[in-house]
């Protein structure tokens, strides 16, 4: 069987942000199955002597000239960066592991120049996009369409939720569903808070938590936004604002909302075990899949707009809201029944596991 070298950009902590809890769990389903593999960041080397970078850059401008087509690169400034760029990694990467048997999951989709060097190593790689970077909100159908061509080089592709991967297989991608679902640590956090539910007490004015990892730059606008909206009105709940980065969000005064920033792992779990509901809003873009399975899986009504919502459909304690106005009226009536969890999709976790033993 094959190494595999893992390479993400995120840091391996269950308890962060969204990318960060995707990459633990992809590494746990590949000690679970039994796949060795290691994690690389590529550590580009510290010192190098004027005579050795000179040799580095002679070969990176070769590898450029190589795999990038004629008239694609359309600076100079982009062509010095390259060359920058492929003189420091090529020893890293290339002549680490050209004769080696091993393939690469490549979590930093965003960086194409490091797929053609993984790909010119002549090894498998799977690409593992978080979301589909080009769908985030103002960029362009050229960037859609640079992101597709990039994943198409990849032997294969697991997209996270259900949406992307038609997407990318009505683009002709070899794409494939592995839904997130949160790592042994954060369940057993999760599946505390779920046990101290069953026994809280109900609030005499409903609170509801706007949860969200606002490093993330489609989540924290979406959270701003409705922050905004309901400082405009008489609310009768509480709205508790919290997260990881939500320092960066700009508060506002309204005695029935509160910001409490990002918390530590006790004073969250307080949090998800006092509220009645948890209300996400994302705008028109990637993003969402992470908090809402950790929601259920704690036994917390989820309130998801509609294109927050998507990937969890018709899934059992999912509340769909369509506009601000309806999500206030829904939260003013609505005490909704706990979810009973959240089941975990083995199929699409072997046929991953699949897969990558085939490399």
């Amino acid at each position: 069987m094959k190494q595999i070298i893992c390479n993400t950009k995120f840091k391996l902590d269950p308890f962060s942000d969204g990318g960060s809890k995707r990459s633990v769990q992809i590494r746990e389903l590949l000690a679970k199955s039994g796949i060795p593999f290691v994690d690389d960041s590529f550590v580009l080397p510290k010192k190098a002597s004027s005579l050795q970078m000179a040799k580095w850059a002679l070969r990176a401008i070769s590898f450029i000239r190589r795999y990038y087509p004629k008239g694609s690169i359309k600076s100079l400034r982009r062509y010095i960066w390259l060359v920058k760029y492929y003189a420091l990694r090529i020893p890293v990467v290339l002549d680490k592991y050209k004769d080696k048997d091993v393939a690469f999951l490549w979590e930093n989709t965003n960086d194409r120049d490091m797929l053609y060097l993984l790909k010119s190593t002549g090894h498998q790689v799977i690409g593992l996009p978080h979301n589909i970077e080009s769908l985030v909100k103002g960029r362009s159908i050229k960037a859609l369409e640079n992101e597709v061509f990039n994943l198409r080089q990849c032997d294969a592709v697991f997209a996270i939720s259900k949406e992307e991967t038609w997407l990318l297989r009505l683009l002709g991608l070899n794409a494939h569903y592995l839904p997130y679902y949160p790592p042994q640590e954060a369940q057993s956090f999760l599946l505390s808070v779920y046990q101290k539910r069953e026994s809280r007490n109900s609030n005499p004015i409903k609170k509801f938590a706007l949860l969200g990892s606002a490093t993330n730059s489609p989540t924290r606008s979406g959270m701003q936004a409705l922050v905004d909206f309901a400082s405009t009105q008489e609310l009768p709940f509480e709205l508790l604002v919290a997260g990881y980065g939500t320092e960066s969000l700009r508060e506002v005064a309204h005695p029935r909302i509160s910001f409490m920033g990002t918390l530590s792992n006790d004073t969250l779990e307080e949090l998800l075990v006092e509220i009645d509901g948890m209300i996400i809003y994302q705008p028109p873009t990637t993003g969402a899949l992470t908090r809402i399975p950790e929601m259920l899986l704690a036994g917390i009504p989820v309130f998801a707009n509609f294109d927050a919502a998507r990937n969890y459909f018709n899934v059992n304690g999912i509340i769909t809201y369509h506009s601000f106005e309806e999500l206030l009226d829904l939260l003013a009536t609505e005490r909704p029944s706990a979810p009973t969890g959240y089941e975990r999709d083995l199929s699409a976790e072997e046929s991953f596991v699949k897969v990558v033993y085939r490399l």
